[in-house]
């Protein structure tokens, strides 16, 4: 979710510059940085009652850096528990069955990081069809692989996900202009990303 010109009035302003600048520092690597920002703008949103696409994108924001820092348990643990709650909703609109056929995907992809692969084999097939066939690339791909007994690294994995624009942040993506204009509350000002 990248803001544009018209969010210039939003009362959403805030939470949105403030994850813009948690997509700057996860770019420039600083994840832990990152993750602060993100919990901090997916907090505003909760606190303002923000429409849910702002929280699905700021948690998605969070379990990218978790995974790019390696700590695929942690991520998987946040993944499983936002499966549970939208399968605990019940009765899915179009965009609800799609996050929850990436997130299933995001459940089997971390499992294969974690070496779980028969657990990731179950998952795979759940997104895909959650999803309906032919709707996710990468589950599909990773499928063909896992029944060929192909070995999967962890950089072939990763290799894979760049590939089929898996990762949400991504500098092209990334309103720099917007991150400029968080306001921080003052326990995150201390270190600036620009």
């Amino acid at each position: 979710m990248t803001a544009t010109p018209s969010d210039q009035g939003s009362p959403h302003l805030r939470h949105l510059a403030i994850a813009e600048k948690g997509k700057l520092a996860a770019l420039s690597g600083d994840h832990g940085r990152a993750l602060e920002l993100y919990r901090t703008a997916l907090r505003l949103a909760s606190e303002m009652s923000a429409p849910t696409p702002f929280a699905r994108h700021y948690t998605d924001c969070i379990l990218e850096s978790l995974e790019r820092e390696g700590r695929h348990a942690d991520a998987l643990a946040l993944t499983v528990a936002a499966c549970e709650e939208l399968e605990r909703r019940g009765a899915e609109s179009h965009l609800q069955r799609r996050d929850h056929a990436t997130l299933t995907l995001r459940r089997a992809v971390l499992l294969l990081f974690l070496g779980r692969e028969d657990e990731a084999d179950h998952h795979l097939e759940q997104a895909v069809f959650i999803a309906h066939p032919g709707q996710l690339a990468l589950a599909a791909e990773l499928q063909a692989w896992r029944r060929r007994a192909l070995t999967i690294t962890a950089q072939t994995l990763a290799d894979a996900l760049t590939r089929y624009g898996y990762y949400t942040v991504r500098r092209a993506r990334v309103r720099p202009d917007l991150a400029r204009r968080a306001v921080l509350p003052p326990d995150l000002s201390r270190q600036e990303v620009t």
